[in-house]
């Protein structure tokens, strides 16, 4: 025992996500993106703890989760499963509307309206929108650097300058 699903599809070249929805598919574990557990076939190969922080006082400062570690047959269990039923379970697709929002890319529709009433931003929104996020995130350290750097600074070199004694030319 001992192998997160992360771990896993690395065995795989999948995400620790798609891990997970490749194992639902494949019926070793039920239920949606972040709240999944394990089936009958899934015990076979996982086994899950419990943890809780357990501190006291309000129920928002007690988190508690659960963790899945898999065996390392689960792996060739998968595989096998895959050759024999590539598509897993479900007749058609098996995701559930929870899994396509997960699989959308950013800025795409994936509610197969068609519309095209938001379109993506181009790369010229993007810089502007960086650009200002960088000034509000600089913003607050622009006048103390300005005070404590950059004024005393010219400000002795200023001073060097003026003490300087003026070089006198030999014209003979």
């Amino acid at each position: 025992m001992g192998k997160s699903a992360r771990v896993l599809g690395w065995e795989f070249g999948r995400t620790a996500r798609e891990m997970n929805a490749l194992l639902k598919e494949h019926g070793y574990l039920y239920g949606n993106p972040g709240a999944y557990g394990l089936t009958e076939k899934g015990q076979q190969y996982a086994e899950e703890q419990y943890h809780s922080r357990g501190t006291g006082g309000y129920a928002q400062y007690n988190p508690s989760w659960e963790t899945r570690t898999w065996s390392d047959e689960t792996a060739a269990a998968i595989r096998a499963d895959m050759q024999v039923n590539p598509g897993g379970f479900g007749v058609g697709s098996s995701s559930t509307k929870e899994e396509e929002h997960y699989r959308c890319e950013p800025f795409v529709d994936c509610n197969g309206s068609g519309d095209d009433e938001d379109p993506a931003p181009s790369w010229k929104e993007l810089a502007i929108g960086g650009a200002v996020v960088g000034a509000l995130l600089i913003a607050p350290h622009a006048k103390p650097l300005w005070n404590n750097k950059v004024k005393p600074a010219a400000k002795r070199l200023r001073d060097r300058f003026a003490k300087q004694e003026p070089v006198e030319s030999t014209d003979s």
